[in-house]
């Protein structure tokens, strides 16, 4: 797609990604959602619901923050791309959570099974909340 010089930054920026059918609902949030359909599960160990919650946190400060002190502070280029850096993280915590499950209910949630996968999402909720709190530090 052809866009004028002032708006070509618009094509260096990641491809929406189209959110799946489980964290489309029950709000307009997917980012809730994904966070609602975690929770619900009884699959997620006490270290995990705690990085869900800091998760849904820094998710609730950076629509704040970008809401607010944001739209007024950054150019549309750098809140795009803070639109984007949110679908990011909500799109790798959704994989690394349906690695987790998939695995895990394929195991009979067996004790100790998807262990590499448990960690992965450990790793992507945990980043996922560094990556929001730093975007609206900086």
């Amino acid at each position: 797609m052809s866009v004028p010089d002032d708006w070509a930054w618009l094509e260096e920026l990641p491809e929406a990604w189209p959110n799946p059918a489980e964290i489309t609902g029950p709000t307009a949030v997917p980012a809730t959602n994904l966070v609602l359909l975690m929770l619900s599960s009884e699959m997620l160990g006490n270290d995990l619901m705690e990085l869900v919650g800091e998760f849904i946190a820094e998710d609730a400060r950076f629509n704040s923050w970008i809401g607010g002190e944001g739209k007024r502070e950054l150019s549309m280029r750098k809140v795009a791309e803070c639109s984007a850096l949110l679908r990011e993280c909500t799109k790798s915590i959704y994989e690394a959570w349906r690695d987790f499950s998939e695995v895990h209910e394929g195991a009979q949630r067996t004790a100790g099974s998807a262990l590499p996968e448990r960690h992965a999402l450990f790793v992507n909720l945990k980043s996922a909340s560094e990556k929001l709190r730093n975007a609206r530090m900086k």
